[in-house]
């Protein structure tokens, strides 16, 4: 069986096959079954011997992922801006702009990074498998022999020398009694211990087998509430609720109780029961592809992995983090994004995606019975004279290679709103100029941000000499 995804006549084969992104159609030959699952949703097949299924990918900077009759295929999409390696190449130069910007601290919980659609795919393929296996593991849990230590009154070949003249010494008064024939001699007096440190053999039932199992849980537990927060079909939806409510019975189970707080056995090495028992071999597996999901900066994205939601968030951050690092602001203190306040320095305060301050910047709704609540992207206050430049980001680029009609427009609102002359438009124009769109005393500045040599530090004077003093304060 071959599937084909025609923009561009594309064969998909186990490993991601790049596509162009637009209305693309899935080609599928040698198939018995119409069924088709792209991205964890069912979809039908056209009839006949070729199946055709039509999709439309125009915005879309990811990996997608195909299974039909229990064959898996991979494709990535990429958008015409900066596309994959380019959103890399941002969260990398974030990574290492000593701003304590991490994925962590502008996406809470790292969740924004995942693309729900591939997320449902892998709780489609592997979740019933994955709580029946852990269900396995909490009925019936392997236990392990342990050595402890223990206060004994009792002698014999466990007992430990070492640990007991330790134990003996630290309250002598309490831990010896003087008795005729003692073993110990002091100042001519015999003593014998009361107690001494004993080794025992010891079943347990907190193994890394067991702890990755009960880890395992608390993980998919997580996966499903993020999941459940996006906007999913009806039956998906309906479907992740009830993983997440046998996920939740699990928990109560005592084995789960008792592991769950001990320390993370996710990422060890395969131990004892997990190289012959069914249920811990399927947990072991299934923790390595669910683990998988984890993104980091100095590393290549997985193939689960899509930025296809977020690179629009990644792209404000970076271009926030950009303007900064020419105008030499620095951080404020905590996460980035955490104060609306996100950068300052000896001239400028550089406002991060918050609704302004009203003594900085109000709108012309700001006193009246249904204020306005706009949070531009950037604004740019000058504090010696008050005036202010408002910044948009936009992960957007017209067919011209310039800033998008649509950008245009919408920043046309805070224009209107905030009564200002002029705007700015930050976009990934790879190879075009900044430029000054002006008439009848308005004007949009549009600017290319696309890393580190884009002539940002050359061009940002384009936007101070349009500096201007909010008129509705």
């Amino acid at each position: 069986m071959s599937v084909v995804a025609r923009s561009g006549q594309v064969e998909l084969q186990d490993q991601a096959a790049m596509v162009a992104p637009g209305p693309i159609v899935l080609s599928v030959i040698g198939h018995a079954s119409r069924r088709i699952r792209v991205d964890g949703v069912d979809r039908r097949l056209s009839a006949g011997t070729t199946g055709v299924l039509a999709l439309d990918y125009t915005r879309s900077t990811g990996f997608h992922r195909v299974e039909i009759e229990g064959q898996v295929f991979w494709f990535a999409t990429e958008d015409h801006k900066l596309g994959l390696e380019g959103v890399t190449r941002m969260l990398s130069h974030l990574e290492h702009l000593g701003t304590g910007w991490t994925g962590q601290a502008l996406f809470s919980d790292g969740s924004g990074f995942l693309d729900p659609h591939v997320v449902y795919g892998w709780f489609d393929a592997n979740a019933d498998d994955a709580l029946d296996a852990i269900e396995g593991v909490l009925a019936a849990p392997r236990t392990d022999d342990v050595s402890i230590h223990v206060l004994s009154r009792r002698g014999g070949s466990s007992v430990l020398t070492v640990p007991t003249l330790r134990f003996l010494r630290s309250d002598p008064q309490r831990n010896v009694v003087e008795q005729e024939g003692g073993l110990l001699t002091v100042a001519g007096h015999a003593y014998n211990p009361a107690r001494v440190v004993a080794r025992r053999r010891q079943r347990t039932v907190d193994t890394v087998a067991n702890r990755r199992a009960v880890h395992l849980l608390g993980l998919l537990h997580q996966m499903l509430s993020e999941l459940m927060r996006a906007q999913l079909p009806a039956v998906p939806k309906a479907r992740c609720r009830l993983w997440r409510e046998r996920v939740g019975r699990l928990s109560t189970q005592p084995l789960a109780v008792k592991l769950r707080l001990r320390p993370s056995a996710l990422a060890h090495p395969r131990e004892g029961p997990e190289f012959t028992d069914r249920s811990y071999i399927k947990v072991f597996d299934l923790t390595r592809t669910a683990s998988g999901f984890g993104w980091a900066a100095s590393v290549d994205p997985a193939r689960c992995y899509s930025y296809i939601e977020s690179a629009d968030r990644i792209y404000q951050a970076y271009a926030a983090h950009r303007v900064a690092s020419v105008l030499g602001l620095a951080q404020t203190p905590g996460a980035f994004g955490a104060a609306p306040l996100a950068f300052t320095g000896p001239e400028f305060d550089l406002y991060y995606d918050a609704v302004p301050p009203g003594d900085i910047l109000a709108s012309w709704r700001a006193r009246t019975a249904v204020p306005d609540a706009s949070r531009p992207d950037l604004l740019l206050h000058e504090r010696a004279t008050g005036k202010v430049a408002v910044l948009d980001a936009k992960y957007r680029v017209g067919s011209d290679g310039h800033a998008s009609e649509d950008s245009r427009k919408e920043v046309a609102a805070y224009q209107s709103l905030y009564g200002l002359s002029s705007v700015t438009i930050l976009y990934p124009g790879v190879g075009s100029d900044a430029r000054v769109i002006s008439d009848h005393g308005e004007s949009v500045v549009e600017v290319p941000v696309v890393g580190p040599n884009d002539g940002l530090d050359q061009v940002m004077g384009l936007v101070l000499d349009r500096l201007q003093s909010p008129p509705y304060l």
